[in-house]
């Protein structure tokens, strides 16, 4: 009967030893020091659907703070105190992690223990080459622009097309090459206009499955299951939103036996409104011929909006919810970034995407002539 008693106490330690081992491994201290500050609260935060959300706060005195929690896997925070814009960027993982930082200066910030945080900088030092890279061309560009040199412009935009594609090589050549890294689907979401659905697709499949409960490479995989609902060949999906006069107006009554663009656009987006003309020459040369567009904007002030479309001359019809980013059809066509255009054939099929300037001047007169 002891013997029993010993077994069954012995079983019940080893237990409560497993558990306590098994949450100790996803748990997290994060020793912040912040000079300079003062007495408040600070939060650990994040930002999803364009949305701040709070995920953990803690009492700042003296300048110092701890959090603590549980994280499965490495996850990007904002560490931001109470009332203030500044805030300290910061992978956070299981194991104690010290950030420091300064009230005055965001750039005095150094983060230490984390592993996640070590790749992600080193990954963002590589990338900030491309950057500089960039701002010298656009630099250079302006200058060509200023003495009208068509020809060192035309060289530039192609420089800046290299630098581009090579940008966009490295960032998901590190994320295939590094599959089990939580840190490269981070970029990767980060920069995800800048890939196509196949892509995509291509490196949620090769995910090490280590990975597959992180945040990030769920989200990839929502997107990837969101463009692949809307890719080239596929149906489109109907939706509905009101036009400027308040009034619904769904994608479904313009879709009928027409060639139909759907131009996502808005009224701050410069590209767009660049792009504006074009699609007027268009409209107008191939709309008798059974071509139309339906205009949807990801404004969020109606009169912005309104405005824009009477100086463009945009004829046609326009529909938004004026939430932005936040807009239920770009999400529903996961729009990445504006313009952003799709093809809709008279059989409801989804043609063509992201046709602009001569381009879709070239697609029309196939088309219809």
């Amino acid at each position: 009967m002891r013997y029993l008693i010993y077994s069954i106490f012995f079983i019940s330690i080893l237990f409560l030893v497993s558990c306590s081992n098994q949450d100790d491994s996803n748990k997290y201290t994060v020793n912040l020091t912040i000079v300079g500050a003062e007495d408040t609260w600070v939060y650990m935060e994040q930002q999803i659907d364009n949305e701040w959300v709070k995920f953990d706060s803690a009492e700042l005195k003296s300048g110092t703070a701890v959090f603590s929690g549980e994280l499965e896997h490495p996850e990007f925070f904002f560490i931001k105190i109470k009332d203030q814009s500044n805030y300290l960027p910061a992978f956070i993982e299981p194991g104690i992690i010290t950030v420091t930082g300064s009230a005055t200066n965001p750039n005095e910030r150094s983060v230490e223990g984390s592993k996640a945080q070590e790749e992600f900088a080193s990954i963002t030092d590589s990338l900030n080459n491309y950057t500089h890279a960039v701002r010298e061309l656009g630099m250079n560009y302006q200058k060509a622009k200023g003495v009208n040199d068509t020809v060192l412009m035309k060289q530039i935009e192609v420089d800046y097309e290299s630098l581009n594609d090579q940008k966009k090589s490295f960032i998901m050549g590190s994320a295939l090459t590094h599959n089990n890294s939580v840190v490269s689907v981070f970029i990767v979401l980060n920069n995800i206009h800048s890939f196509e659905f196949e892509e995509l697709a291509e490196l949620d499949s090769s995910l090490d499955p280590s990975i597959k409960n992180s945040i990030y490479v769920k989200e990839l995989a929502k997107k990837v299951n969101t463009l692949k609902r809307v890719s080239i060949g596929q149906p489109y999906v109907d939706f509905t939103l009101n036009d400027p006069e308040g009034n619904p107006v769904p994608l479904s009554s313009k879709v009928d036996g027409k060639y139909v663009l759907v131009d996502f656009w808005a009224a701050w987006c410069v590209p767009c409104r660049n792009e504006n003309p074009n699609i007027v020459e268009t409209y107008n040369k191939y709309h008798d011929k059974g071509f139309d567009v339906f205009g949807v904007s990801l404004d969020r002030d109606l009169e912005s909006w309104k405005t824009a479309i009477e100086d463009d001359g945009l004829t046609w019809t326009h529909v938004s919810d004026l939430q932005a980013w936040n807009s239920e059809a770009g999400k529903l066509y996961g729009v990445k970034s504006i313009p952003h255009n799709l093809l809709i054939d008279p059989d409801g099929i989804i043609i063509e995407k992201n046709l602009r300037g001569q381009d879709l001047q070239d697609r029309l007169a196939e088309i219809f002539n």
